[in-house]
């Protein structure tokens, strides 16, 4: 408990000192952790090796008993989750209308599930752009103060000045610890959405194949978009 009031205590003295951008600042980093904990939280609720829950000897043509063997054991894994638990819902629940259906019902899925697998990515970025530019605006406030302080004063007196200068160090040290972390996290989370996305549709693609027999040059594809809402080129497998 005591640990606890002298962390706010800290909090609370540094927003103080920085005034209304580190209280900007602070507010930032809350909301750039909370995306990155939601972001985290998701992912983690995501199939993580979506080809091993498919054998090799099921990427090929089977019988009928195989395939709704293998459609019962898709339906009833508790590790089928996610984007790719969405995915085989929906292929399966259409596969006996042949493959076309289930490559279009499959792109459907896939083109709503990307959205939301990239979601908040682009603004996890932007807080992590947007606080060394608070941190700066920081800086040019805590010099305007000790420059006042100079035109007032003069240079005579230095612990007068240290207040202005205190003041701008601060700011862009706390811009610095907000954006730093942010920008890892928001690269690995990056990477891990990509991985997301590139393994349910190669897992739709194979699943597929299990389903429609006869075609081993089946090719799965969907438009890429980026963070920033930019179309990419295709995902193909």
């Amino acid at each position: 408990m005591e640990r606890a009031t002298v962390v706010a205590d800290q909090v609370w003295y540094l927003l103080q000192q920085g005034g209304w951008v580190m209280l900007a600042i602070f507010l930032l980093g809350q909301a750039g952790w909370f995306l990155v904990m939601e972001r985290w939280w998701n992912y983690r609720n995501q199939t993580r090796s979506v080809l091993d829950l498919l054998d090799a000897d099921q990427a090929v043509g089977h019988g009928p008993e195989a395939q709704a063997a293998l459609e019962a054991r898709l339906l009833a894994d508790k590790r089928v989750q996610g984007l790719f638990a969405e995915v085989t819902r929906a292929v399966t629940a259409v596969r006996g209308e042949g493959e076309e259906a289930m490559v279009r019902k499959a792109r459907e899925v896939l083109h709503r599930g990307t959205h939301r697998v990239h979601k908040h990515l682009g603004t996890i970025a932007a807080v992590a752009s947007a606080a060394p530019m608070l941190g700066l605006a920081g800086t040019v406030g805590g010099v305007m103060v000790t420059f006042q302080v100079i035109t007032l004063y003069g240079i005579g007196n230095p612990a007068m000045m240290a207040g202005g200068i205190a003041e701008a160090l601060m700011v862009t040290e706390a811009a610095l610890v907000v954006a730093l972390p942010l920008m890892i996290l928001h690269d690995r989370l990056a990477t891990r959405a990509d991985q997301i996305e590139s393994e349910c549709v190669a897992g739709a693609t194979r699943l597929i194949r299990a389903f429609a027999p006869g075609r081993d040059t089946l090719t799965l594809s969907l438009p890429h978009e980026d963070q920033m809402g930019n179309h990419g080129s295709a995902v193909r497998i």
